[in-house]
């Protein structure tokens, strides 16, 4: 079969596991970010400046391993661009190939900053920019070899991933899960992620929620526009997913939960579903509390990426509406044999395959050498493609 053929057969089945038919083949894939060096035996801060060495290295993981599709599956941060505009927030770890992300190195804003992000938040949000990049902040003769420095950085960076993705695509057939041009992320998590933090946004709910709803609405009013200049039928596509997530979702009370994220989300992507598109819902925390208001939307029109949840009872609430993500825990990839594993794995398709509405991959990214015994790791992919066809 040529590549093009497998491709095409590979979304063919993603269509149709996500549509509550038992395709040719149960999608096998996973959240692929930087463990591939570590089966490979290389540090990535040894070859992150050679990008043939990089993609040499990363190559070596999927000619062991088969894959279906990929959510991700390339490297996600030039952080030696990052340091040269002087933002440390993210690192390369102490095992030499996590790439960090450090809330404790972003400067957030401050409880006294909400009325200018309320006023102007496209000028708070660049007067925010220059702060954490402090390159930015020197004079113009000393920031320009640093930026300079920065966009060399990106071009090493990005030539490496495009060389991952051109292999997984054209050499090795795999297809991403998501890409399509529509996203919902709430406007409560541009707060909790990259304005004012975790810790600090959970307590401005309790000490200032009316300040915080007054900001959610400023900053959702970009989304709201966005989706109101889109037309659902130029999107009714079934491939590639739309895409979502739950970051600050996970830690709400369920009022708190419909108020800041479905009801919107609701409001905004249904008329995208009803024309056909369907969601990716990566999963940061739990769904299990609020996975029944799923139930109001298309049957079909979610994928849900499973993290925390227990996968036996998300497939009892929501299993015969939405497709379930999942298949393996990363718990069991580090500490389980084998046997442990694989019977893990097979319990899954026994009780999701029949009848459609699922796809296999792990519960969380796999990032460091400690995510995953590679004979566990390998052992599992091979009994889920051998299950797969069954």
């Amino acid at each position: 079969m040529s590549v093009e053929s497998l491709r095409a057969e590979r979304i063919q089945n993603i269509i149709d596991a996500t549509s509550f038919k038992e395709p040719k083949k149960i999608p096998v894939g996973a959240e692929v970010i930087s463990w591939p060096f570590s089966y490979a035996g290389v540090r990535y801060e040894d070859v992150m400046d050679d990008p043939q060495k990089t993609f040499e290295a990363y190559i070596k993981y999927f000619d062991v391993v088969d894959f279906d599709f990929v959510w991700g599956g390339t490297l996600n941060t030039a952080v030696k661009a990052a340091h040269a505009m002087g933002n440390y927030s993210y690192r390369i770890g102490d095992d030499g190939t996590v790439i960090i992300h450090l809330q404790p190195e972003i400067d957030y804003m401050s409880a006294d900053d909400y009325p200018d992000l309320i006023a102007d938040p496209v000028a708070f949000n660049n007067k925010m920019f220059k702060q954490r990049n402090t390159t930015l902040q020197l004079p113009r003769e000393q920031a320009y070899p640093k930026i300079i420095e920065a966009l060399k950085a990106i071009g090493v960076f990005k030539t490496a991933n495009d060389l991952i993705s051109d292999y997984m695509s054209n050499v090795k057939g795999i297809v991403p899960i998501t890409g399509a041009p529509i996203g919902y992320f709430s406007p409560i998590n541009t707060l909790f992620d990259s304005l004012r933090g975790m810790s600090d946004t959970l307590i401005d709910l309790k000490r200032r929620p009316d300040t915080v709803r007054e900001a959610v609405k400023v900053l959702g009013a970009a989304n709201r526009a966005r989706f109101a200049s889109l037309n659902p039928l130029d999107f009714s596509e079934p491939y590639p997913l739309g895409s979502t997530g739950y970051h600050i979702e996970c830690f709400l009370s369920p009022e708190l939960f419909d108020e800041f994220f479905f009801n919107e989300f609701m409001e905004l992507c249904m008329p995208f579903m009803e024309a056909g598109l369907k969601f990716f819902i990566k999963g940061e925390g739990r769904f299990i509390n609020t996975i029944d208001r799923y139930r109001k939307l298309p049957k079909g029109s979610c994928v849900f990426m499973l993290d925390q949840d227990d996968p036996f009872e998300i497939y009892k609430a929501i299993g015969d509406w939405h497709t379930v993500a999942t298949g393996i825990t990363v718990d069991l990839l580090q500490m389980g044999t084998v046997q442990q594993c694989t019977d893990y794995v097979k319990r899954c398709f026994d009780t999701f395959a029949p009848g459609g509405g699922f796809i296999f991959m792990p519960n969380k990214p796999l990032l460091c050498a400690e995510d995953a015994k590679p004979e566990n790791l390998i052992a599992v992919f091979q009994t889920a493609n051998q299950l797969s066809l069954q």
